[in-house]
């Protein structure tokens, strides 16, 4: 997705190439901008590989600290839904 139709499906500018930070359960995680995404993570995400994409994103490290905290379905929509507010996605 270039970064015109990003900007046009979310309805505000992408970030420029700062990387942004989350916190879920008191826990501080840092995501690359979108941009900076590795392609297998954008690859593993249109393939339905929720997960795998965000092992990608988060890397090794802040994976296993998430998955030490989410141990259900619904955790993972939850943190979803607080990185997509972050990025200015979705229904907030």
């Amino acid at each position: 997705m270039s970064t015109r139709q990003r900007t046009e499906a979310i309805g505000k500018p992408t970030s420029t190439g700062n990387d942004l930070a989350v916190t879920w359960r008191g826990k501080r995680f840092t995501l690359p901008s979108p941009e900076k995404f590795p392609l297998e993570a954008l690859e593993a995400e249109e393939e339905g590989k929720h997960l795998t994409a965000l092992k990608l994103i988060l890397w090794a490290a802040q994976y296993a600290t998430w998955r030490g905290l989410a141990v259900t379905a619904a955790d993972a929509e939850d943190f979803s839904a607080v990185v997509m507010k972050e990025l200015g996605r979705g229904n907030r």
